[in-house]
């Protein structure tokens, strides 16, 4: 078998690429037009020209790969949550749109448009006539036994979403083989490098998007368009390409990369967390920084020469003194600039004026500065204590009424961004008070997928989603737990059995973990960049735990004499 055997791989790459270099995956008007025919074919692809083991025909390898498929848990939990989204999609409410032209109401919903009630038709007219309208109407679904969503259209995006991405991973887990799946991560690698460099590229020359001179009026890192999009894609690629590094330099025979490839990957990643302008992203970079400082000299010094155990503990603690000091001046910089500033304004006789201006003065860095002083401003023993009454607090609150307003089939996908309004308590001041604060900021989402994914699709859709994420982890868990029997060396075999533990996985593990924690404070998984990412990090763990397996000194199992 020739180039054909890299083609579900090509494809699977194709699809990462895709998704991250188009706006994180986002906008929906760039992924509609080719997801559908991008993912049968792929689908297609795995069936037919599935990877050959080395003893099986084309026809044994097809009928492996079907047989796994018809095994995997995964694979009929992915066809009915697509069900269920389809179905969400197809039993839409139908939608009131204004025409100030015709001056009249139209139906948005072209499906079912016809199935309008004609007494809906006398709403009255909207405020402001040159704004479009939406009026839901809740109960004009065709089927209403059946999962039903608010806005057909808005519906129809998550179907970009789930079906490439759980096909994806099927054709990763199902049709590819280790080594291939090795070298889907290692692309994984340098194509997140080469987007951290475009993003390093366009902070350093302060521009806003890099496609086409579009002007987006909002900050932008490399293609992201939400910030904490990126600030969990690069940290989590970061921790992945960390683990390769390790896993590449104790396995050097099953690998053609040689690991500082890895480790400007991983160093560009690190650059790009603290550049994505996100909070989160400077502090996952520096957690992912935490772990490989104390897991390096832990894993490996007891196999080191004397020379490398004071020289690489002391160019981590070299660079984590960098890093941390760096972060401790511009945070006293933000503080001393802000006080500065406050002087000058507070300052109402010429001595306090010349007294303000001699204080000192720093430059700003964009972007990071701010991220610093929203972390120096944060109370972070309040948050702690009251997480629901922070910056997204009642977004929470509010998605917990809807969905026990609708709690098995919800309201469908975006739902939330219509319908949070309804459920504000018109007798709590507190809380029209902060909504009117809001001014319609982040109204459209929770920022938080586990609330949001559950008001919107109910137990039954988001208990499907939860279903499949368990077919990815459990069976990497097993793997994980399992790796200390496959051993690289003796020297290695000898130490504990957390060392003996497979290094990617272990970062796999840091990397995934940090999304999931990172996906309760924002919308993590409604970027199908990051929902990929997180997925090939499971999959294609197996292709990592090589070696041989320990076997016992037969000198040992001799009797005695």
């Amino acid at each position: 078998m020739g180039m054909e055997r890299y083609l579900v791989c090509a494809l699977v790459a194709v699809l990462l690429t895709l998704f991250t270099w188009l706006g994180g995956g986002i906008v929906a008007s760039w992924l509609t037009p080719w997801t559908p025919w991008f993912t049968l074919l792929l689908a297609e692809v795995a069936l037919v020209l599935p990877e050959q083991r080395a003893d099986e025909t084309l026809f044994d390898a097809r009928r492996r790969v079907w047989r796994g498929l018809v095994r995997d848990p995964l694979t009929w939990l992915a066809i009915l949550l697509i069900g269920f989204l389809a179905i969400q999609w197809l039993n839409a409410c139908a939608f009131l749109v204004w025409d100030p032209e015709a001056r009249a109401w139209q139906a948005a919903s072209p499906a079912f448009g016809w199935l309008l009630d004609p007494a809906n038709l006398s709403q009255p007219p909207p405020a402001n006539p040159r704004e479009v309208t939406y009026l839901p109407l809740l109960g004009t679904h065709p089927w209403p036994w059946l999962p039903w969503s608010l806005h057909a259209g808005e519906a129809r995006g998550v179907l970009d979403w789930f079906p490439p991405v759980l096909v994806a991973l099927l054709a990763v887990r199902h049709a590819m083989l280790r080594r291939t799946q090795r070298l889907l991560m290692a692309y994984v690698c340098a194509m997140a490098g080469a987007l951290a460099i475009a993003g390093i590229v366009q902070f350093v020359a302060g521009g806003t998007f890099l496609y086409w001179g579009r002007e987006t009026h909002a900050f932008f890192f490399a293609t992201f368009g939400y910030p904490n999009h990126a600030a969990s894609f690069f940290p989590a690629v970061m921790a992945i390409s960390v683990g390769m590094t390790l896993w590449a330099a104790e396995h050097r025979e099953h690998t053609r990369v040689p690991p500082w490839v890895y480790g400007i990957c991983a160093a560009l990643c690190a650059v790009s967390g603290v550049l994505s302008g996100s909070r989160a992203g400077m502090l996952l970079t520096l957690a992912v920084m935490a772990f490989t400082a104390v897991y390096v000299p832990f894993r490996y010094m007891g196999s080191w020469p004397a020379r490398l155990r004071w020289a690489v503990p002391g160019t981590l603690l070299a660079v984590a003194a960098v890093a941390l000091g760096t972060a401790a001046f511009r945070m006293h910089a933000v503080t001393a600039n802000a006080a500065r500033a406050q002087a000058l304004r507070e300052a109402t006789t010429q001595e306090a004026r010349e007294a303000a201006a001699a204080m000192p003065t720093y430059t700003a860095m964009p972007a990071i500065d701010g991220v610093l002083g929203e972390i120096a401003q944060t109370d972070w023993s309040f948050f702690l204590e009251h997480p629901m009454l922070m910056r997204s607090g009642y977004q929470g609150i509010l998605a917990l009424r809807q969905h026990a307003a609708h709690p098995w089939v919800g309201t469908g996908a975006w739902s939330f961004r219509w319908l949070n309004l309804s459920y504000i308590d018109p007798d709590n001041p507190e809380e029209r008070k902060w909504y009117a604060n809001r001014l319609g900021v982040g109204q459209a989402n929770v920022h938080n997928d586990t609330l949001q994914y559950l008001a919107e699709h109910g137990w039954i859709g988001f208990g499907l989603m939860l279903g499949c994420v368990a077919a990815l982890v459990l069976p990497f868990l097993r793997d994980f737990l399992s790796s200390p029997r496959y051993v690289a060396s003796d020297a290695q075999a000898d130490r504990c059995w957390l060392n003996r533990l497979d290094a990617y996985c272990v970062f796999a593990f840091v990397a995934t973990a940090m999304m999931a924690v990172h996906s309760f404070i924002d919308l993590v998984f409604r970027s199908p960049a990051c929902m990929l990412l997180y997925g090939l990090c499971f999959v294609c763990a197996p292709g990592f735990i090589v070696g041989r397996r320990l076997r016992p000194n037969p000198a040992q199992e001799a009797p005695h004499a």
